[in-house]
């Protein structure tokens, strides 16, 4: 079985390896459903493997706004 993680074990296990990601954004993922997490009554347990394995395969669409206006077409 798998170990789970915090999300603050999981923001120090990705300072530790360097990989640039915050605690506020594992917390992004995990609470959007980006990432497979399980909420334990407060706590948000992550797998590891799980968020590098995301974080390997997925990457940024280019294509989407970032700043919440949407086109309009006429």
């Amino acid at each position: 079985m798998s170990k789970m993680n915090t999300i603050n074990e999981t923001a120090k296990l990705c300072k530790e390896h360097q990989i640039g990601i915050s605690r506020n954004h594992i917390r992004y993922l995990a609470t959007n459903g980006l990432i497979p997490s399980v909420k334990i009554g407060n706590k948000i347990l992550i797998n590891w493997e799980q968020l590098i394995n995301y974080l390997d395969t997925n990457t940024l669409n280019t294509q989407q706004d970032c700043s919440g206006i949407r086109k309009i077409t006429a």
